[in-house]
């Protein structure tokens, strides 16, 4: 059910990382010792990642655990600290989310920690589907997706703000080292977290006021997200971004189709026809987008919102609403429809989510400065990632388990929500 609701994007893929320069550059029983547990730490975390069902707690330590061992390669270990003289003695081959099978080559150690760190945050939006992906969810299964958004969010936050700018600047459009995919990725698992929050808003019934606000600000998130991608290609990126245009109409729909309920109850009929009629503008606006994405050229998982309950009950909702309010200006009220749309005073919006705080971990105990000193190996002494020698060949995808669904979801909530 959680596959009728959220698009993802796929896993990125990447060859394995023999260290070869480590290996090469000091032949001692630690150094080897250290190799061995990197290259198995790192093939394990591969192997998680691959499945949308991993444990969170086991991936989240292997994931550390292996980020204790690049901190090696790119910040030196011991109290002097400054630039690892590891930074680019190995080669990294990874694909792009979106870029299909032909890798990124670099041998910057910065460009392993961005890549590993970017497919995590990717694994942790779809274990977050793994777990809504039932009719029937309680607080506790609610909680758990809600936490591994948010992770997500702030690990491509922390990737996007700490990590990117270690990069040397290159003129690549697109990638998964590009600020624009990074701040996409990060305001989608925000916004989707708090998909979450005003879901349960609504089944605990709260004022309509407080949906409309939690739904406007949702709606402004992944509006944002998709102006991130406007300036990229769309033949690579029309897929994702037409499925946040249309999660961005949709909340403003539902949003206006609250607001105008809370109009019809303090009968103020003529601006509450105005701005259910504007609802189900938006509300057709969004159909037409739902029609539009499956067509649209980009990887990724396709959604189907339009078979969703929650989907499903808004139209009827803004029709009941719209309706009641012309019967009763109609036979009671009598109000002038105003030209001028209305919208509600700004207060502060409580429950907004945000995104977890994310650090890197100190350097792994193998890594000691006598070992790290004992290395001979040159500093700024990059290897050529364009060298004519240099393996680019295709690398095969991860294989994902299928996520398409066998039936129509059936919540029982009276929403329409899954996630309550």
């Amino acid at each position: 059910m959680a596959s009728y609701w959220f698009h993802r994007n796929p896993l990125k893929a990447t060859k394995p990382v023999p260290f070869e320069a480590m290996k090469k550059a000091s032949s001692g029983k630690a150094v080897n010792e250290l190799i061995t547990h990197m290259k198995s730490t790192r093939s394990r975390l591969l192997e998680l990642i691959s499945k949308h069902s991993s444990d969170f707690d086991d991936l989240s330590a292997t994931f550390m655990e292996y980020l204790s061992f690049v901190k090696g390669l790119t910040d030196a270990p011991g109290e002097s600290g400054g630039e690892s003289k590891l930074r680019y003695v190995e080669l990294f081959r990874w694909t792009n989310s979106l870029g299909g099978r032909v890798p990124s080559v670099q041998s910057d150690s910065y460009f392993e920690l961005i890549s590993m760190s970017t497919n995590v945050a990717i694994w942790y939006t779809k274990h977050a589907s793994h777990l809504a992906d039932n009719d029937e969810i309680n607080l506790e299964e609610a909680k758990k997706v809600h936490k591994c958004l948010k992770q997500a969010a702030g690990l491509f936050l922390f990737i996007k703000e700490s990590l990117l700018p270690k990069l040397p600047a290159k003129d690549e459009r697109g990638v998964d080292t590009d600020p624009r995919v990074m701040e996409a990725y990060a305001l989608q698992c925000q916004a989707e977290a708090q998909e979450i929050t005003l879901a349960r808003a609504l089944e605990l019934k709260h004022k309509p006021s407080v949906v409309y606000a939690l739904a406007m600000e949702t709606s402004k998130l992944f509006i944002q997200a998709e102006d991130s991608l406007k300036t990229l290609d769309p033949s690579t990126f029309g897929k994702w971004s037409t499925y946040l245009k249309m999660k961005a109409v949709f909340y403003e729909a539902h949003a206006f189709c609250c607001f105008g309920e809370e109009l019809l109850k303090e009968e103020k009929c003529g601006e509450s026809i105005k701005v259910l009629r504007h609802s189900k503008t938006l509300f057709g606006q969004c159909e037409s987008l739902c029609k539009q994405y499956p067509k649209m050229k980009g990887a990724g998982t396709i959604a189907r919102p339009e078979r969703h309950p929650f989907f499903q009950k808004l139209g009827p909702l803004v029709k009941l609403h719209l309706e009641k309010a012309e019967r009763e200006n109609g036979f009671i009220y009598y109000h002038k429809i105003p030209e001028e749309l209305s919208r509600p005073p700004e207060k502060q919006v409580y429950g907004l989510a945000t995104p977890n705080d994310f650090s890197l971990p100190p350097h792994n105990p193998l890594w000691t400065e006598d070992l790290y000193k004992g290395l001979n190996v040159k500093p700024g002494n990059p290897a050529d990632a364009s060298a004519p020698q240099v393996d680019k060949s295709e690398i095969t995808p991860v294989m994902e388990p299928d996520v398409a669904p066998e039936k129509p979801p059936n919540p029982k909530a009276s929403s329409g929500c899954v996630v309550s």
